[in-house]
């Protein structure tokens, strides 16, 4: 597959998984308002923010259709637009802003979890006013993370005149024709030598901060869940079997959770940042980074949908229905049928 072919195969997979990603984003909303269980407590408000934001994430991927490359010291996120470039390129700090923000929402619903379990943590940071900052944070964080794309990963005329032969080898593209964000951490001076570039390493390192910071709360309140599964599991060895099997569906849900942003978001961002520092060529035939982003908010509403019984239950109900909605019509057509198959022999 050439890598035109590939970029129009993205594009189209972006579309599919916008499609799907408002769907199950809208029926899980429909869920969390109508079926979700008393326990959940403010955690219900947590989920319908965070399916609020994946359904306006699912229309970003939509109308921005980004795609990431990397290119020997370069990576670059891009929109292919050949009329309005101011237009392409605020898409595509808009799309990384999204990326920014569902980082910290990834690590905002660690933190309410744990703070599930352990009471003195809650009490201390998120109880009261204090769990406004669940909501607030992602959004900061969003914003900073747009902001330092602009600011350091922005367009200029030395990282155009890098990517300018790639794109047009690759992609049959001008450069002038796409609006992008792009680091060069390494670009080749007037006498022909390599220098680092500082707005590149600097900008990337503040993105690190945030990449370090969500990947650290995942592991440090998810093992703090863990642990506190796996003790409630010992001490639940002589009670009920229902205890148990709730307290296994919690442990499955913590690790279904942590392996989708694992897969879909930080091993992809970190492939993008590490390999162009090292001034390494991926050279991949099928770079795959922008598809996983647009999987990601498709399939994040699964494991909800899938892990926490009322929401099962609800979907096996709208399941059933649907099944007897459309018995019921073909019932009606074989009978409509019979009458006007009567009337012809009648007549």
């Amino acid at each position: 597959m050439l890598t035109e072919e590939w970029l129009q195969f993205e594009g189209e997979t972006q579309d599919v998984c916008g499609f799907i990603s408002i769907f199950t984003n809208l029926f899980l909303i429909y869920l969390i308002l109508k079926r979700s269980p008393d326990a959940l407590g403010l955690y219900k408000w947590l989920m319908m923010y965070t399916s609020i934001f994946e359904l306006t994430y699912s229309f970003v991927n939509l109308f921005a259709g980004c795609s990431v490359r990397t290119f020997g010291s370069a990576f670059i996120v891009f929109r292919k637009d050949q009329h309005f470039h101011l237009i392409s390129q605020f898409m595509a700090v808009n799309y990384c802003s999204f990326f920014g923000f569902s980082l910290a929402i990834i690590a905002c619903h660690f933190i309410y979890r744990y703070g599930t379990v352990e009471l003195e943590f809650h009490k201390k940071y998120i109880s009261g006013s204090k769990h406004l900052l669940l909501y607030i944070g992602p959004i900061s964080i969003g914003i900073i993370w747009g902001i330092v794309c602009s600011v350091y990963c922005g367009e200029t005329p030395e990282r155009s005149d890098y990517l300018r032969k790639n794109m047009m080898d690759n992609y049959r593209l001008r450069i002038e024709d796409v609006g992008y964000i792009s680091a060069n951490y390494w670009p080749m001076g007037k006498n022909g030598t390599v220098r680092p570039d500082f707005d590149s390493f600097f900008g990337t390192f503040l993105m690190w901060i945030i990449v370090g910071a969500s990947i650290g709360s995942v592991l440090y309140f998810g093992i703090g869940c863990y642990r506190w599964i796996s003790h409630q599991l010992k001490i639940v060895e002589t009670q009920s079997n229902t205890v148990k099997s709730l307290q296994k569906q919690l442990f499955y849900a913590l690790v279904v959770q942590s392996a989708i942003p694992s897969v879909l978001m930080y091993f992809p961002i970190s492939m993008a940042f590490i390999f162009p520092m090292l001034n390494i060529e991926l050279n991949l035939k099928y770079p795959f980074i922008g598809l996983t982003i647009a999987v990601y908010p498709a399939i994040d509403p699964l494991p909800s949908l899938l892990i926490i019984r009322s929401y099962r239950e609800g979907c096996n109900d709208i399941f059933r229905k649907l099944m007897f909605w459309k018995n019921n019509y073909q019932v009606a057509v074989v009978r409509c049928q019979t009458l006007l198959n009567s009337f012809a022999i009648t007549v």
